[in-house]
């Protein structure tokens, strides 16, 4: 694959909203990787942005639609109709790619058995309390979910399929308001009904930013929550959600309310009970933000 003529047609996919700081270093990013521009386009959605996006956008060389569908799944979705490419690759505006990444994503797809990649996500550098907290926990490592011994996925900040996947399965469901838990479902789907195999490109690396501020952050997991109720409904006959595993959320949710109140307790070096205190209020905010989404989407259905 070393001659431009013989790479496949690469569509990459962005869905955004109010992404003003953010998208801009991801579409450099993604403009500056080792991949012929002939040979790939690039396709931002815009779901509702309200903020100065669109202006940004002005300043690249990229296919913008805005007001592309309500919501990220809608989005992407519009964005795999208009697309050309043999390949769809996925990321997010709240990414910055490596140079070689389309390169890396792409080279699996020369064996044909192959549907569908994931690449790396790695954090990006953080400087906010919540940042870091994101990026010791990890919480957007491909390697997790990949691993999974029977329902392995792969998280949309750096996934490709061939366009025949999305013939076979259909695109995102729309069910999922997105951020949560509906690429699990999308995989799910591509492992049922395809004979194609799943991935991992280890080299083709992505660098994923994290919210910066605790409201950000606390709303994330919410999503996160109302996004695994919605899975878990969809899949109520294979997934299980017995008695004591709802126990166990809410004991996990008591575990971290209890941890943040040893962390107030003036006890150890400044600095030390700093960083507990930090790391015990994002613990107990990520389990907070997780409960209330799940009831907020088990009263929805009501």
């Amino acid at each position: 694959m070393a001659e431009s003529s013989v790479l496949p047609f690469v569509s990459v996919i962005v869905a955004v909203r109010n992404g003003e700081e953010e998208i801009g270093g991801c579409l450099t990013s993604l403009l500056r990787t080792e991949y012929p521009p002939g040979s790939r386009e690039i396709l931002v959605l815009d779901h509702g942005s309200t903020d100065r996006t669109a202006e940004v956008m002005r300043q690249y060389p990229v296919r913008y639609v805005p007001e592309a569908g309500r919501g990220v799944c809608q989005a992407r979705n519009r964005g795999i109709e208009l697309s050309r490419g043999e390949i769809l690759v996925f990321t997010d505006p709240d990414c910055v790619v490596s140079s070689r990444w389309l390169r890396e994503l792409v080279r699996s797809f020369e064996e044909p058995a192959v549907g569908g990649v994931a690449g790396a996500i790695l954090p990006y550098p953080g400087t906010t309390p919540a940042e870091r907290f994101a990026a010791r926990r990890r919480s957007h490592t491909q390697e997790r979910p990949l691993s999974h011994p029977r329902r392995p996925f792969a998280m949309t900040p750096n996934v490709a399929f061939r366009r025949d996947v999305f013939r076979r399965i259909g695109r995102f469901d729309t069910l999922f308001p997105g951020g949560g838990w509906e690429d699990a479902d999308l995989c799910w789907r591509f492992s049922r009904e395809t004979t194609y195999t799943l991935e991992y490109a280890p080299r083709a690396v992505v660098f994923h930013r994290y919210r910066t501020t605790a409201r950000a952050f606390f709303v994330q997991h919410m999503r996160y929550g109302y996004g695994l109720a919605l899975l878990r409904r969809k899949y109520r006959d294979e997934l299980s959600w017995t008695v004591r595993e709802r126990l166990r959320a809410y004991r996990d949710l008591g575990s971290a309310a209890v941890g943040l109140g040893a962390a107030v307790l003036p006890h150890g070096p400044v600095t030390d009970r700093a960083d507990r205190l930090q790391t015990a209020y994002f613990g107990f905010l990520r389990q907070l933000g997780q409960r209330v989404g799940y009831l907020r989407a088990a009263v929805h259905s009501i």
